[in-house]
């Protein structure tokens, strides 16, 4: 297990002054990140390595949102891994262990310079530690959903959503994707895939649809093939 403690700023909070989806994943891949950089397999480490780790899937619980200026501590802990990839459990809760958030996650160990999934080091696995699985139920990871979906919008990718990878940042695609859900929900469980990354000056069609009480947010190519699919519900 690794864990960070911050605090819910200004800067990170919507209008109603409550933490946002696009927040509380960064909390969680900023909790990641530090992990693996408090390791010794620094950013700077996989960088000059050209390797990287990439998050596939998220499932994400929502018990009750952060608000500006709350005490957050945010946990991870890594269960699973096997050949590329690598599964982790989080947890967001305030200073007295009140949960705020948890979460499943799928991550793959990639070759930047082939652009495919390699075997992580066993010493990277053994530093970060392999704990018990969440009992927790979050469902199966991929997405289901056979309703039609119209495109909203469409966006050109800038230099300002491209991370240290070269990719479009995953926190954009969140972002994104938010826009397309305000004013709808409320919403308490998402399931996120991504399914290829995007580059600068690349063109995104966002689209959205609803059925049956999931609403669906797709952003593709203009081929109308994904980067990034998103099913926000409300669980009872």
């Amino acid at each position: 297990m690794y864990e960070m403690k911050t605090r819910v700023g200004f800067s990170m909070v919507g209008e109603n002054l409550e933490l946002p989806l696009t927040g509380i994943i960064n909390f969680l891949q900023d909790c990641a990140t530090f992990h693996s950089q408090d390791t010794g397999y620094t950013t700077q480490w996989l960088v000059a390595n050209h390797r990287g780790w990439f998050v596939t899937d998220w499932q994400i619980r929502i018990h009750k949102r952060p608000v500006m200026g709350e005490n957050v501590t945010v946990r991870t802990y890594p269960y699973k891994a096997r050949g590329a990839l690598a599964s982790r459990y989080f947890t967001i809760t305030d200073w007295d262990e009140t949960p705020f958030i948890t979460a499943n996650s799928l991550w793959v160990y990639m070759d930047l310079d082939r652009s495919a999934p390699t075997r992580a080091p066993e010493d990277m696995i053994k530093s970060y530690g392999i704990g018990a699985p969440p009992t927790e139920d979050f469902g199966g990871r991929k997405i289901h959903f056979d309703g039609d979906t119209e495109t909203i919008e469409q966006v050109r990718v800038d230099k300002t959503m491209i991370d240290s990878n070269g990719h479009m940042n995953n926190g954009k695609y969140i972002s994104l994707a938010e826009s397309l859900l305000m004013g709808k929900g409320p919403f308490n469980f998402y399931r996120i895939e991504y399914k290829a990354q995007a580059h600068e000056g690349d063109r995104l069609l966002l689209k959205s649809g609803v059925k049956d009480g999931q609403t669906l947010v797709e952003i593709t190519n203009t081929d109308c093939e994904p980067y990034m699919r998103l099913e926000a519900i409300k669980e009872e």
